[in-house]
């Protein structure tokens, strides 16, 4: 895992408000800090309309800095499925999908895994 008190130490005014859970977050996290990139600026380059900008930039955070990146289904809109999020939000942020592409599809294993684990064993979480 990665190092949580340097994420703390290097917070810039463009990162302040994530609080990553997983390292694929803390990647675009460093880039969103790189490229000088506010939230609104991000939303608004991922196609979401102006009056969304408020709920887009809170999903934003919410995906960096949820551990499974969003892909649990815990921060949903009309404009993109959690998949689609992360895509577009590596395009915006100049990331290439491909390569991390296995470790999205690895969280999402172990979702489905946990949720299979849930509705067997209910009590087991």
């Amino acid at each position: 895992m990665f190092n949580i008190m340097s994420h703390i130490a290097n917070q810039s005014k463009y990162t302040r408000h994530y609080h990553p859970r997983h390292l694929l977050a803390q990647y675009a996290i460093n880039q969103i800090a790189t490229l000088e990139l506010r939230s609104q600026d991000i939303v608004k380059a991922m196609g979401y309309p102006i009056k969304h900008t408020i709920p887009a930039c809170e999903r934003l955070r919410h995906v960096l800095s949820n551990k499974y990146l969003g892909l649990d289904g815990s921060y949903m809109d009309k404009y993109f499925t959690a998949e689609e999020f992360l895509a577009t939000l590596f395009a915006v942020l100049d990331i290439p999908h491909t390569p991390f592409a296995e470790d999205i599809a690895r969280s999402k294993m172990l979702l489905c895994t946990l949720s299979m684990i849930i509705k067997v064993h209910p009590m087991a979480v």
